[in-house]
């Protein structure tokens, strides 16, 4: 039986339509899995980590979040990366035991908060039980059970030249790291401004250079002048007869 108000026409257009949306989708979900099958999962779960430990996150970040999650799902529903993403989480969660084991274990002496008389298992104590204020979150921690620093043997040349050397405990060499910063490339104007002066002063020392020879080439002429003329004064002199002259 026909509707009265069917139309073959918008009936075609609605069936046209549900192709288009199914072929849309299709395209949609391959161009996901394209994507997804690239990206690291690893990264991706951790992005998500971190983005979940944060309080107070933004209407922009909380969609990204929301994007991710899906993502993941995605990954996990289609198993992608499946023996990649099985080891990763196999690997936290023995790392979440051990750390879980540490934070229980009782260390007795080794612990920083061994004592005697009052705490012979080393248990973490109480901020509520304790008379100050404690600000910072107390941990199970531990003593340092070995030093991590080297013992160098003497070195003989101290022995040969008989080197006295002082009382006490040699001092510790500390290995500091130093240039780790990148030099940023100077601008094309900076570098034009430094070239120039660099040009200027360049000039300006060879014209004082100048200026200097200049002077001691005067000074030395000046120095010829006056020795040529004393040398002619004498030989004047010498030249020219003594006359002397008696008392009557």
């Amino acid at each position: 039986m026909i509707r009265g108000n069917w139309s073959l026409q918008e009936e075609i257009k609605q069936n046209e339509r549900k192709r288009q949306l199914k072929i849309q989708q299709r395209q949609k979900l391959k161009f996901k899995l394209e994507k997804l099958q690239q990206c690291d999962p690893i990264k991706l779960y951790h992005k998500i980590e971190n983005l979940e430990k944060r309080s107070n996150l933004s209407e922009k970040e909380t969609s990204y979040l929301k994007l991710l999650k899906e993502d993941w799902a995605f990954i996990e529903k289609n198993k992608l990366h499946e023996g990649k993403i099985k080891s990763f989480l196999k690997d936290k969660d023995q790392h979440e035991k051990s750390i879980r084991k540490r934070e229980s274990k009782l260390w007795g002496v080794k612990s920083v908060y061994f004592n005697p008389e009052l705490n012979p298992l080393g248990k973490v104590p109480r901020i509520e039980c304790l008379d100050c204020e404690v600000q910072i979150e107390l941990k199970n921690w531990t003593v340092p059970l070995h030093s991590k620093r080297k013992k160098y043997d003497v070195d003989p040349l101290i022995k040969e030249l008989n080197v006295k050397v002082p009382k006490g405990e040699p001092p510790k060499f500390y290995k500091l790291i130093q240039n780790t910063e990148k030099l940023r490339p100077l601008s094309s104007q900076k570098s034009k401004e430094q070239a120039s002066n660099i040009y200027i002063e360049s000039h300006k020392r060879e014209g004082s250079s100048d200026s200097k020879e200049k002077e001691k080439e005067e000074e030395e002429e000046e120095d010829d002048e006056q020795l040529s003329a004393t040398e002619s004064l004498e030989m004047q002199l010498s030249k020219t007869p003594t006359k002397f002259y008696v008392a009557s």
